[in-house]
């Protein structure tokens, strides 16, 4: 025999397997009438927590000052939007699922990176006094300066965006999960922080 005839015959034998053993899982496959299916529902949403955050990294210029004494400083600050999705507890009307977006939680965190946090200058305004600021006045001036970024997230629409992209991911994954029509309202769009 020549090796394309041989070629032509083992090919034709594969064929013939494949569609013999797709033709047995077929038959042994349960019927339609035999499998159920029931109404899903949705007792926990902790674990679709983690899927609701954003991160976010900004290298943040630092100006303050105690007393006389002043600070200028870069500082990389960490920044994570959350949402506490325990107590939410969806309410089905028909086929319909309607939940409300809780308020959102933002925490503000100097990065531990090394350099995250560096000195440019300090200064006295005082004329025979030192610059060294003390512990606790360069943590005060850097709280002020962690609250001052916690306003420039919401300022710049980071809050918002991560309300939409909660709202977005609950409702594809609650809608996917249980085949419903889902619907995530939100009260405040913009975030729940008040100056």
């Amino acid at each position: 025999m020549k090796p394309s005839a041989i070629l032509r015959l083992a090919t034709l034998v594969c064929a013939a397997a494949i569609a013999v053993g797709a033709l047995f899982m077929w038959k042994a496959s349960p019927e339609a009438s035999h499998i159920r299916t029931g109404a899903a529902a949705v007792s926990d949403l902790s674990s679709m927590a983690r899927l609701c955050t954003l991160d976010i990294y900004e290298e943040v210029p630092i100006k303050g000052y105690a007393g006389t004494k002043h600070l200028v400083a870069i500082a990389t600050l960490k920044a994570s939007v959350t949402f506490n999705l325990d107590g939410v507890v969806p309410e089905a009307d028909g086929d319909t699922l309607r939940l409300t977006l809780p308020p959102e939680r933002v925490e503000v965190y100097e990065s531990t990176e090394p350099e995250a946090y560096r000195v440019i200058d300090t200064w006295n305004d005082a004329l025979l006094d030192h610059s060294k600021l003390t512990a606790a006045q360069e943590n005060a001036i850097k709280a002020k300066a962690g609250e001052s970024f916690r306003k420039s997230i919401y300022r710049k629409g980071y809050v918002r965006r991560a309300r939409k992209e909660a709202a977005a991911n609950l409702t594809a994954m609650l809608s996917g999960m249980t085949g419903k029509t889902v619907v995530v309202s939100d009260p405040t769009p913009g975030g729940s922080y008040a100056d």
